[in-house]
């Protein structure tokens, strides 16, 4: 299980370390910035802490933020200086910035989204001395897909990958059903009392696909665990 923080308000990220001791899961969650409940995520010896650096305005030509990439990281680092993992916003990557996500101590990236099918079969990779980890599922993307694959899909033995999922913790809130709805809330998102009113409560979504994923993998004998504990070594390439 791996989250995507950003930018979350304090009461989301109260109700993600909830569930997260609720079911009893392990869980990487990178992390954008500074909030209330920070420290006690950092002393669960579950919950390992990535970073979740924005890149977009470097290319975008928008205002703000950060002057270069260095200085984007470091600012994510400050917050978690012990992270090993990565994954950018919008899964923006290139060969220089896992250069410098190396530099600064990152050893795990999460960038590359897979569409997986039966059959399929792949594995991570060391890249610029990176262990690149694939994952085959994220909210926002199962929101935009029209088939909207259950849980039972993911977790065939015929989809030869590491079962990598990727939440949002407001989507988990709002049991999101379609992006419209997180819509409806992106322009106050730390608003709670207006949040609150916008929660899915009539059709399955993306708390619903949760629930259903926990209960199905325990079913089928899978373990929850965290991108660390992954075996780096069996995908390094020979020197």
């Amino acid at each position: 299980m791996t989250f995507d923080m950003d930018w979350a308000c304090d009461e989301v990220m109260d109700f993600l370390y909830d569930a997260l001791e609720q079911y009893n899961l392990s869980a990487t969650i990178n992390i954008t910035n500074v909030f209330s409940a920070l420290e006690k995520y950092k002393k669960n010896k579950k919950i390992h802490l990535g970073i979740h650096p924005n890149f977009n305005f470097l290319i975008d030509g928008s205002k703000g933020g950060s002057s270069n990439k260095e200085e984007v990281i470091r600012r994510c680092k400050d917050v978690i200086p012990d992270a090993v993992v990565a994954r950018s916003h919008s899964l923006l990557n290139s060969s220089p910035i896992t250069k410098s996500l190396y530099d600064h101590g990152i050893r795990f990236e999460l960038n590359h989204f897979i569409e997986p099918y039966e059959g399929i079969c792949v594995y991570p990779w060391l890249f610029q001395g990176v262990v690149q980890v694939p994952f085959f599922y994220e909210d926002d993307l199962w929101l935009l897909e029209e088939s909207n694959n259950s849980p039972s899909f993911y977790l065939s033995p015929n989809i030869n990958m590491h079962k990598v999922f990727n939440f949002h913790p407001i989507h988990l809130f709002l049991n999101s059903e379609c992006l419209e709805r997180y819509g409806k809330i992106k322009g106050d998102s730390h608003n709670f009392s207006f949040i609150k009113k916008n929660v899915n409560a009539n059709s399955y979504g993306i708390w619903d696909f949760f629930l259903e994923l926990i209960g199905l993998a325990r079913k089928r004998g899978y373990q929850f665990e965290v991108i660390e504990t992954m075996e780096v070594d069996k995908w390094r390439r020979k020197q």
